[in-house]
């Protein structure tokens, strides 16, 4: 059967789903996306959804915004459709910047589905506010907690189930996924920083022209600012100017910041990942290059 897994990573604004587009052409492949903003249906601008119509993206638009959607929840949907790819003799490209979202395909003893919700520890950490999650997460994990991404790190229930897993995953055994068979070529994309920002705030610049806000009017005819989808940087950092506390200008810039603050983040997590090959974007053969490194991997039998 063919098992060849494809990942494309990399920080926010560094091109992946062009990129992965080109690859799944020539090699007949299939994109899944491993990001865990575009998730939410009616969440288009400010997520930057790219649906390419002659490569469609399979994991994105699956729950509303005001549903719970956990990285274990993840990890069954990411596991089924990888494998449906790969029984259609085609090439499953795993492309995103979320990293726990990666992780738990890739690595076997990522160790969530044998831990159960706690209904008494839910009862208590439902009671304080994110600021607290966040502290005590941070006590708990201090490592993951400095690789979270902004929608997670100011997630009420992402938080409470990160501090659940974190207390409980020494009281069960490994649930060891069956990928260790999986042939993974692990390509992550790279830029320097001042790159990174200048694209950030273009494009934050372009969603802004392309509707954004009237996007956001839309949602809030539907779903609160306390859904898990609003706390997504994007819009969060838009609710002041909604709720007249702050003016546009300055909200864009705090939209800026967080995705800045992202990019950093998502940065680290992917160069701390073992068997990981990095390409800087702003080299000139990059491409070329990532495409010998693909195809001396998928040729290989």
């Amino acid at each position: 059967m063919f098992n060849k897994l494809l990942i494309i990573s990399g920080p926010t604004a560094t091109g992946k789903t062009d990129l992965a587009v080109k690859i799944a052409k020539k090699y007949n492949g299939e994109l899944v996306s491993g990001d865990s903003c575009q998730i939410y249906k009616g969440m288009d601008i400010g997520t930057g959804k790219d649906q390419p119509e002659e490569t469609p993206i399979h994991l994105i638009d699956i729950i509303t915004p005001d549903q719970k959607f956990s990285v274990a929840d993840f990890q069954k949907v990411a596991q089924k459709t990888i494998k449906e790819i790969q029984s259609r003799g085609k090439l499953p490209i795993l492309v995103g910047c979320s990293g726990f979202y990666i992780d738990s395909v890739i690595n076997p003893n990522y160790n969530t589905f044998s831990i159960k919700p706690n209904k008494f520890l839910r009862f208590i950490l439902n009671r304080f506010s994110v600021k607290t999650l966040q502290k005590i997460y941070k006590f708990l994990d201090p490592l993951n907690f400095s690789k979270l991404n902004h929608s997670d790190i100011n997630n009420h229930y992402r938080l409470s189930r990160k501090i659940e897993i974190k207390l409980f995953s020494k009281n069960v055994e490994n649930c060891k996924l069956k990928i260790e068979n999986f042939d993974i070529l692990h390509i992550s994309l790279t830029a320097p920083l001042d790159f990174l920002y200048q694209r950030i705030d273009l494009r934050v610049q372009k969603r802004m022209d392309i509707g954004f806000l009237d996007e956001i009017k839309t949602l809030l005819k539907k779903y609160k600012w306390s859904d898990p989808g609003m706390q997504i940087a994007a819009y969060k950092c838009l609710k002041p100017y909604f709720q007249n506390k702050n003016n546009l200008e300055n909200c864009l810039q705090l939209w800026s910041y967080a995705e800045h603050s992202d990019a950093r983040r998502q940065s680290c997590w992917f160069k701390s990942r073992p068997n990981v090959y990095f390409f800087d974007i702003t080299k000139k053969d990059f491409q070329k290059n990532i495409n010998s490194k693909i195809t001396k991997w998928y040729t290989k039998s």
